[in-house]
């Protein structure tokens, strides 16, 4: 297949992309002058051109798009609303109507978080940040789209995610710098409950719902990738130590809980057909190359 790929360029999709060119055609979706050059894969870069990326979908035949690319603010300022909304929401809705115009895009596999159900015993939206709000309000947009052009539609929710190289500030980055430089990093008191999943598992999980999705079976609207496992802070950060065989200079209560501090990760419905492989010690080690 043929397949486009918005955030290709980030953690989660620079390792999506090399698996996915193992089978397919890859094209990217990129925000900035220098996004394909980067991986080294043919692209276009988004702008206010519409029909103009439309034509560009038809020219490559693309049958399917994996909307990666996100904003992601744990806590927003008012200044930064502008910037979330047309990231997370004006960008998204611009590719979907590409895609109704070009008339080859069959699917489009988007990029939802746990973080949209605030509430681990309800499925009911709710969500923690403004960030998970605009995440949201996309998958309200793109309903449109669904409806009246029939592009299916499957939003895939992760819970943290990991892996060597990541440069986000994710929870083991900041594991490991604390240990290797030996400054004090002030946590909450850590009873809050991760899921945390490993960067292969995450792949593998996109991959089948690329399967499913380029299939005609049916799906349900949204499936969640999840460890299977509910782990503390704490119990996190003793794992970590073991594994890595460094102690965590680590303040617990050094810091208060978040507004809104998720204690216990939301379970969806998971991705038939999938499971997470790799288990949190071999995680580790393989996070710290050992």
């Amino acid at each position: 297949m043929n397949i486009l790929v918005t955030g290709a360029t980030g953690f989660i999709g620079t390792h999506l992309v090399a698996e996915l060119r193992k089978s397919h055609q890859v094209f990217i979706l990129g925000q900035f002058p220098g996004d394909p050059e980067k991986l080294g894969l043919p692209g276009y870069i988004m702008d206010d051109d519409i029909p103009c990326l439309a034509g560009y979908m038809q020219e490559h035949r693309i049958s399917g798009i994996i909307h990666l690319a996100s904003l992601y603010l744990t806590v927003h300022k008012p200044e930064q609303i502008r910037t979330l909304v047309d990231s997370n929401i004006c960008f998204g809705t611009s590719v979907l109507e590409a895609a109704s115009l070009s008339g080859c895009v069959r699917w489009f596999l988007n990029t939802g978080s746990i973080w949209q159900n605030f509430r681990s015993s309800s499925d009911a939206y709710r969500p923690v940040n403004l960030y998970a709000a605009t995440k949201q309000a996309f998958i309200d947009m793109a309903r449109y789209y669904t409806d009246v052009f029939g592009i299916r539609f499957c939003t895939l929710k992760l819970c943290d995610t990991y892996g060597p190289g990541d440069p986000r500030p994710k929870i083991f980055k900041l594991f490991k710098d604390c240990s290797e430089s030996g400054e004090v990093l002030k946590m909450s008191p850590g009873e809050q409950l991760l899921d945390i999943l490993y960067i292969s598992d995450v792949v593998s999980g996109f991959c089948r719902l690329v399967e499913l999705l380029a299939s005609d079976q049916p799906l349900g609207e949204q499936y969640v990738l999840s460890s299977g496992e509910h782990r503390s802070l704490r119990s996190l950060a003793a794992t970590f130590e073991r594994v890595s065989g460094r102690p965590l200079p680590i303040e617990w209560g050094g810091r208060p809980y978040r507004e809104r501090e998720v204690m216990v990760p939301w379970r969806g419905p998971i991705l038939p057909g999938w499971k997470a492989n790799v288990d949190l010690e071999t995680g580790i080690r393989l996070f710290l190359n050992l």
